[in-house]
Order: structure tokens, then C-alpha cells, then sequence
């Protein structure tokens, strides 16, 4: 059982394959600190943007509640320092002929919570396999 066990899992790894994001960039946020993201799709004749926004308010022990605003629609999401619940996936596009090659989805990280629990790293990853997206990674005001 067990060889069959370990030819099935070594036969599984040859497909497995890594993700290659096309666009990536980290924030350094303190509390309600906005950043904000220019997203242009290059399908249409035109220039059609979209704006993608967030904020973290409030962080208890290690769960942040983040606030974002995705294409004109809010949400919220409360994110923990845990495999699978520091982020949250956003479909930027819809998929085209293939859901695989044509995927078009940005991922937002929790990265770190600073030792002084004043500011908070977040990581963006953007996988754009058909490159039909602009990004514009705006970097937050100094106040």
C-alpha cells in the first residue's frame, strides 16, 4: 500500500507547478492608512480603469480587520496570522476560454504585524497570464 502510496505522490509532483505573479509590491500601513491601486484592462478600445483600495482598522491579537474596496464594492475581512487565512483572492477579470491560462486575479497577504503593533505589511501579488491588465501601485501619502 505504501508503494503505491509513494509512486501515486511522486507521479502527482510532476504536475505540479508554481505560480508566476507578473506584478508584486508590498505596503507598510499604519492604522487607516489607505493604499490604493490603479488596475487598466488593455481588452477594450479604451482604457477601461478600475480602483482597488484598502485599509486595516483594527488589530486584536493577531487578527487585523481589513476593510477594501474592490471595484467599487466594499468589503470586509478579518485576517489571521495563519497558512490560508492571511489572505484574501480577488478576481480581477473574468476567465477567458481557459480558467487556467486566462486567469486574471490579484492576491492581497497579511505579511507582518510590527513589534509595536503600529503598522502592518501587506503583500500584493497580481497574476495576469495573458497580460491584459496596467497596474499602478500609488504609494500612500505622508500626513
Amino acid at each position: 500500500m505504501s508503494k503505491i502510496f509513494l509512486l501515486f505522490f511522486s507521479f502527482s509532483m510532476l504536475f505540479c507547478a508554481d505560480i508566476s505573479w507578473d506584478h508584486q509590491h508590498r505596503y507598510t500601513l499604519k492604522k487607516d492608512e489607505i493604499a490604493h491601486i490603479t488596475i487598466a484592462t488593455t481588452e477594450s478600445k479604451g482604457l477601461d480603469k478600475s480602483e482597488f483600495f484598502f485599509r486595516w482598522t483594527l488589530l486584536v491579537g493577531d487578527r487585523v480587520t481589513l476593510l477594501v474596496n474592490a471595484q467599487g464594492y466594499p468589503h470586509q475581512y478579518i485576517l489571521y496570522k495563519k497558512r490560508s487565512l492571511d489572505r484574501v483572492d480577488f478576481q480581477l477579470l473574468p476567465n477567458g476560454e481557459s480558467e487556467f491560462n486566462d486567469k486574471t486575479n490579484l492576491l492581497l497577504v497579511l505579511s507582518d504585524i510590527g513589534q509595536s503593533k503600529k503598522e502592518i505589511d501587506f503583500d500584493i501579488f497580481i497574476q495576469d497570464n495573458k497580460k491584459r491588465i496596467l497596474v499602478d501601485f500609488h504609494v500612500p501619502e505622508e500626513k
